[in-house]
């Protein structure tokens, strides 16, 4: 029997409406599932920014705990402590310390010959005392006791650079240095909130912001790793006076080390911390724009 006109116009409509209703279903499904990809996305970028921001602060603060001690001069041999004549120095601050000066340093010099192993020793021995160092108020600029110059003393901290190492026949002005060293590590904790305030700003279609914070991230790091070899060339040159028995850094690497290595102080095993926490920052900031694309919106 054939089928009637209206029957087949009939199956017809049903079959359009079903067609419909199917790619609504799809189209619908699809919308949600962009959306919530969309929203994951969203949420992997704003834990991004907290991860970095947290990181980055951490470098700062590390930055500025550097800054503010007077560590980063602290003679860990009696030769070393002779020839720069303190206890410790910092940035800011220089900290004679009690007791007369020894005016010949000669005889504690030749008496003073540490090897590698020492110095290994006396840097860990350091590195555990950072702790306890940091809670001490005689430790920073701001609240260090009759022992250090004042803050305000900058003319006490300049005459000691000015001439280095204390009582040596070629003493030698390194206040140059000093200075690049506090303009270099102040840069590179500036540099580090500009940096946080360039990643936030991070969006789809703001493409200079990503640029902007690893040009940022860049600087920081150039700063950070040039007042390390300031700071680290001073005290090379310093080790190369005729009153050290270890004249020529280049004679013996060992005896190069072991010198250099008894001079600096925590702080700058701080600041060291603070560059390699910042560099390793980095890499927290690339995979976090790898993570948020594009085409994410927010």
């Amino acid at each position: 029997h054939s089928r009637s006109p209206f029957l087949n116009r009939k199956e017809s409509a049903a079959l359009r409406s079903d067609a419909r209703l199917n790619e609504w279903k799809r189209t619908h499904v699809d919308r949600k599932a962009k959306e919530k990809k969309r929203r994951k996305r969203r949420k992997m970028g704003c834990c991004g920014i907290i991860v970095f921001t947290v990181w980055e602060l951490i470098a700062i603060v590390a930055g500025l705990i550097a800054l503010a001690t007077n560590a980063w001069i602290m003679p860990n041999s009696a030769g070393t402590a002779c020839l720069l004549g303190v206890q410790g120095a910092g940035l800011w601050t220089v900290c004679t310390g009690k007791g007369t000066a020894i005016k010949d340093c000669s005889q504690v010099l030749q008496a003073d010959q540490t090897n590698a192993t020492q110095t290994g020793e006396n840097i860990l021995n350091q590195l555990e005392s950072i702790p306890d160092q940091i809670q001490s108020t005689s430790s920073w600029i701001f609240t260090s006791d009759d022992e250090c110059t004042p803050i305000s003393d900058q003319a006490s901290v300049k005459n000691y650079y000015s001439a280095l190492p204390v009582g040596a026949a070629d003493a030698k002005d390194y206040w140059l240095y000093i200075q690049s060293t506090r303009g270099l590590v102040a840069c590179f904790c500036g540099l580090g909130f500009f940096t946080i305030l360039a990643f936030a700003a991070h969006r789809p279609g703001r493409g200079g912001a990503a640029g902007c914070s690893h040009f940022l991230k860049s600087l920081q790091i150039s700063a950070g790793i040039c007042a390390i070899g300031v700071f680290v060339g001073m005290l090379t040159q310093i080790s190369q006076s005729d009153d050290f028995v270890w004249k020529d850094f280049g004679a013996s690497v060992e005896s190069g080390w072991s010198n250099v290595a008894n001079m600096w102080g925590w702080s700058w095993w701080v600041f060291v911390g603070a560059v390699g926490w910042a560099l390793l920052g980095w890499f927290v900031m690339c995979i976090t724009f790898c993570c948020t694309p594009n085409e994410a919106k927010y």
